[in-house]
């Protein structure tokens, strides 16, 4: 029976993670001196390894060979292990046994020895997931169990664990995947599985996959369905796993900058039409727009307006409709003028309010006091009050839209 990529290719040692080396660091010196702590809770991203390095640790100290940071992998206990079918260790998914019951059963359970092994392991998925009851009656038994046991507990959401519980842990992060690492994680499997890709294709599967080895196996694994025969290109992989190429995330951001909003939302709608991933697209722009060779204030708008459009996304607001807010907002903001410019064509002349009827009726309510000239006000000298709050002072602390009054 065929095995998915991201099965096949578990790590199965510390020295096979991948992307995590101050967690490695710290589980190899701790076993190696025999100071691992008897309860750890691994915690980061989906796909960033917390189960595979669970499993690792465990077979490092019930190995025949061990406890040792080179499992040995054919012996009784590495494979009963590695088929989550060991006695002594005891994989609980903490979804669907989050409950005061499920927890009684573990703490009652922990009172008997391992029947094979040296250590009694209990490994906990998506720990988070347990109730307050549940989590207040491990309290005693997670701060002292018997020497023969240890906790494993995995979670993508720590926030959601109660402070006493994290207090009695050793917490270990394991943050995203850099995506030089995936790469090569996956070119190894491609030469493993003697499957022709091309390195752009590579890549763009392990931008895709946000930091995500399991994603990214995935994601390779469909592109090997969908082309077994042949060399997997760049545009193979976009079409398959909806990945935008950086030539038409490029293209859209000159768009921006350079042309018509019309031709930006031409290229929103063709994506989402294409079932384009437009939260990957998002994310590309804002990659794309830093390195881009504009002025600050323009990036920093720009990054701002598409970091916004990435939360909306995220927030369950259609993709399209956020990016298509977005692709406005950008075009309006490169079209505003620096405030130190505005006020220069105010000091210089450039323009006149005081002869425009628009002017004469938003100024006509201000107090008399406030209505004195802006351009005697600019001219003054003043070592306490910037142009700005000449300006603020003299509109009092009104907002005008400067255009609408230029004649």
């Amino acid at each position: 029976m065929y095995k998915v990529l991201a099965r096949k290719y578990r790590p199965s040692k510390l020295s096979e993670v991948v992307g995590q080396p101050v967690a490695v660091t710290i589980l190899k010196n701790a076993i190696k001196t025999g100071k691992l702590h008897h309860a750890m809770l691994f915690y980061g991203p989906m796909g960033t390894g917390k189960t595979s390095l669970a499993r690792i640790v465990a077979k490092s100290l019930n190995c025949d060979n061990g406890p040792t940071i080179e499992p040995c992998g054919t012996c009784e206990a590495c494979q009963a292990i590695s088929l989550g079918k060991d006695v002594d260790v005891v994989e609980i998914d903490g979804a669907s046994n989050r409950k005061i019951e499920n927890a009684r059963n573990i703490i009652e359970s922990v009172k008997y020895p391992p029947l094979k092994r040296r250590f009694k392991i209990y490994i906990i998925d998506e720990v988070h997931m347990f109730t307050l009851e549940a989590f207040n009656a491990m309290l005693k038994t997670i701060e002292e169990p018997p020497s023969y046991v240890k906790f494993i507990f995995a979670t993508t959401a720590i926030e959601k664990v109660p402070d006493t519980i994290l207090s009695r842990c050793q917490i270990l992060y394991l943050k995203k995947i850099p995506e030089a690492e995936i790469s090569k994680k996956l070119l190894f499997i491609s030469q493993s599985e003697n499957i022709k890709i091309e390195e752009d294709a590579i890549n763009l599967i392990a931008f895709a996959s946000n930091g995500s080895l399991r994603v990214a196996e995935g994601f390779l694994d469909r592109c090997i369905s969908f082309k077994p025969y042949g060399t997997i290109t760049k545009d193979d992989v976009s079409r398959v796993i909806g990945v935008p190429t950086r030539e038409i995330v490029k293209e859209y951001i000159n768009e921006i900058l350079t042309n018509s909003e019309k031709e930006a939302l031409k290229i929103i709608n063709q994506l989402s039409g294409n079932s384009i991933n437009l939260d990957t697209f998002n994310r590309i722009v804002i990659e794309e727009l830093l390195k881009q060779d504009i002025s600050l204030e323009t990036r920093t708008a720009l990054l701002n307006i598409f970091y916004q459009s990435l939360v909306d996304i995220k927030q369950k607001i259609n993709p399209q409709d956020a990016l298509i807010v977005a692709t406005y907002k950008a075009k309006a903001a490169i079209k505003l003028d620096k405030i130190e410019n505005l006020i220069e064509k105010v000091q210089s002349g450039s323009f006149s309010i005081s002869n425009s009827s628009e002017a004469k009726k938003k100024l006509k309510n201000l107090e008399t006091t406030e209505k004195g000239s802006l351009q005697e006000n600019l001219n003054k000298n003043s070592d306490s009050e910037s142009k700005v709050d000449l300006i603020l002072k003299t509109f009092g602390g009104k907002i005008i839209n400067i255009e609408k009054i230029n004649d």
